[in-house]
């Protein structure tokens, strides 16, 4: 049974802050320059997340399909069905039989691109229109008496969908009333573009704050603080950084130059015999036919 995504055994704890730290700093290290450490970080990452990946499918695909009353341990052999056709990813590997690869391929490609348009259009589209026209303006759900009104905002709304959706109706020439109701779109799409951009800094920010707050508040048993081991993940990036300077650097490649291109030979020089044989006279054209005379139907 995997364990779920950051649940520790305990006896596993001290090693674990100790490994946490270390890794935190050597990743952030990456902001002075890329550097051995950075990179064996990555490079553990990437793997970690590849064997977590593979261990977490092949416990949903034997949950999903063996294990159960109506599983293949029960007796249902339909599940075996999906579990050959998976298994035909791996003619990926093979030259001669890699065609049987685009099967797979196909009906996952297939499945997902369905699954996909139906969420797009509902969730996009739909629920969409749906919320906009539901929205209240009058009445007690509109809540004018609050700050800022539930109304005011809905009336906000409502006219940003109406100039956003004229910003792209390209039929006719943007001006007069539909020129300003463009306008006001196209300031509707700068605000929200900013926001989009400003949640996913502040997203970037949560993330470098709790890795902060990792190495300020983990602790275990009262005698070891994660920070402790600070100065040492520090020190060894400036060991490693001192031995990459005292390392020789490699020569810079030769540059490229173009190869000259190869002069022409001289034209070969005629021989005595070509030279005294006498030249044959040129040959005189043909003289032209006279046109003949068309009898006239007179």
């Amino acid at each position: 049974m995997i364990p779920p995504v950051g649940q520790i055994p305990p006896e596993f704890s001290l090693l674990a802050a100790i490994f946490g730290v270390f890794i935190t700093i050597f990743i952030y290290s990456f902001l002075w320059k890329e550097n051995p450490l950075s990179r064996a970080v990555e490079h553990l990452f990437i793997g970690l997340a590849a064997v977590f990946t593979l261990a977490s499918m092949y416990e949903a695909a034997a949950s999903t399909a063996y294990w159960g009353t109506e599983k293949i341990s029960g007796g249902n052999l339909l599940w075996i069905i999906p579990i050959l056709i998976s298994l035909m990813y791996f003619f990926f590997f093979s030259k001669k039989y890699f065609y049987l690869y685009r099967y797979p391929v196909a009906i996952v490609a297939g499945i997902m691109a369905g699954m996909m348009i139906c969420g797009m259009v509902q969730s996009n589209f739909l629920a969409q229109i749906q919320a906009t026209v539901k929205l209240p303006l009058i009445g007690a759900e509109a809540k004018w008496d609050t700050w800022p009104p539930t109304g005011l905002n809905n009336i906000i709304i409502i006219i940003g969908v109406i100039t956003v959706l004229t910003f792209f109706f390209f039929t006719w020439e943007h001006k007069g009333p539909l020129g300003v109701s463009t306008k006001i779109g196209r300031y509707f799409l700068m605000a929200t573009f900013g926001a989009a951009y400003g949640s996913t800094v502040m997203a970037r920010m949560s993330l470098f704050i709790g890795r902060l707050r990792f190495l300020y508040e983990t602790s275990y048993e009262d005698w070891f603080w994660a920070w402790y081991l600070i100065p040492i993940a520090v020190l060894c990036i400036i060991i490693v950084a001192l031995w990459e300077r005292s390392r020789p650097k490699p020569p810079p490649p030769a540059p490229v130059t173009a190869k000259p291109a190869p002069a022409e030979a001289p034209p070969p020089k005629p021989t005595e015999e070509e030279t005294a044989k006498p030249a044959s006279p040129a040959a005189k054209p043909a003289a032209a036919k006279p046109a003949r005379k068309r009898k006239s139907n007179g």
